[in-house]
């Protein structure tokens, strides 16, 4: 029997509270493991320093697996590599692989040389380096190039951030896979269900979602602002419910969503929320706003518009790249030009069921299929193998 090819790739992000990264590397590893069980072995490995860590949520097949870095701390790898120490993959996980995936743009050395791709999935430390923690940035503008230069490709997940690798990095386009991020299946949890997790989470009205990290390269007070711009029957009648956590130097965003609870606003802050929640969100929104100033994909986009979700959504490039003509969109500088195009769909029966069939039309066009099957075809070709 012919030996599988053995991909190593990094969990850790996996094992804590999941942001779209961490989503991104479960779904490609359970993809490519549920496509090819008889060609691949998946292993990932993840920090866990005297076995503290519960790991048993993470999906498995009989060939997808994990194992626990147990003998040093995260913290002291992430150090010693400021330092010009870098810990070989080998040492921490404990394997030997045919090729090494790095799903979180940073990778380490291999004693053996293993070829290998790290997962870039955005240049905001470049093109926005004010909106990065001062020690992110660091890590990244210094060792991104280490991850990059002893890779056989890079990674992304868009064709704008393809576009912006090559005008940092000087990549070859050949050089560089994107990635697209589908959107799984919606769950379908039932109805009585899903209106006892709203009413269980404030949620009383027909509400407008944003669903994401809470910081500063998201616009969160921009789409505030824009929400307060509504006339204010129409922000009686919809809530605004935004879902994430709050990053640590998000300290201006903070304030003005509590400002904004603290007057009375109609604005309603979930903080993390688990999967069946933002199920249960997404299945009752009445519209997804998204007023982002820079991102490298937009996953939360995509989930919306898989559930019928009318968008509206900043007049980016990466977001006309998801959503093409199936969302409104504004200018994330005016946030008039927000309410005004909050205040178009909500007051349009009509518009918002032509959008949300051109949002599940979207959406279903990208699939996890065809991402698994790129990607297995780039890692046999970087292994010298015919795909």
């Amino acid at each position: 029997m012919k030996r599988k090819i053995k991909i190593v790739f990094d969990a850790t992000p996996m094992v804590v509270n999941k942001t779209g990264v961490a989503y991104y590397i479960e779904r490609l590893a359970v993809q490519l493991a549920t496509q090819y069980p008889d060609e691949l072995e998946l292993v990932g490995f993840y920090y866990n320093f005297l076995g503290r860590r519960d790991a048993s949520h993470l999906p498995r097949r009989a060939n997808l697996t994990y194992t626990g870095a147990s003998v040093i701390p995260s913290k002291i790898v992430y150090q010693l590599r400021r330092w010009g120490i870098e810990v070989p993959i080998e040492f921490l996980a404990m394997q030997k692989a045919d090729f090494i995936l790095y799903g979180n743009f940073l990778s380490h050395p291999s004693l053996f040389r293993t070829p290998s791709a790290p997962v870039i999935h955005d240049l905001t430390y470049l093109d926005l380096p004010d909106y990065v923690s001062p020690k992110l940035r660091s890590d990244l503008e210094r060792f991104v190039p280490k991850a990059i230069k002893r890779s056989g490709f890079v990674i992304t997940v868009s064709e704008f951030s393809k576009q912006r690798l090559e005008h940092y990095y000087h990549l070859p386009a050949d050089d560089i896979l994107v990635t697209p991020i589908p959107p799984i299946p919606p769950a379908r949890i039932n109805k009585e269900r899903s209106q006892a997790i709203l009413k269980e989470n404030g949620i009383t009205k027909p509400y407008i979602l944003f669903v994401g990290t809470i910081e500063p390269r998201k616009n969160i007070i921009g789409l505030v602002e824009g929400y307060l711009q509504l006339p204010a029957a129409v922000r009686d009648k919809y809530q605004l419910v935004l879902a994430g956590r709050i990053e640590r130097f998000a300290q201006a965003e903070e304030a003005r969503l509590r400002e904004a609870l603290d007057q009375g606003g109609n604005v309603t802050h979930l903080g993390y929320i688990s999967d069946e929640v933002k199920d249960a969100l997404y299945q009752s929104a009445t519209t997804f706003a998204h007023a982002s100033e820079y991102e490298g994909f937009g996953m939360p986009i995509l989930e919306a518009m898989s559930h019928g979700v009318p968008c509206v959504l900043s007049d980016i490039p990466v977001f006309r790249e998801v959503a093409g003509d199936s969302a409104l969109y504004f200018d994330h500088r005016k946030p008039q030009e927000l309410a005004h195009a909050l205040q178009t769909i909500l007051q349009s029966d009509a518009r918002r069921q032509e959008l949300s069939k051109l949002a599940r039309e979207r959406a279903n066009s990208f699939k996890w299929e065809d991402v698994a099957a790129n990607l297995h075809d780039a890692i046999r070709r970087s292994l010298g193998a015919s795909s």
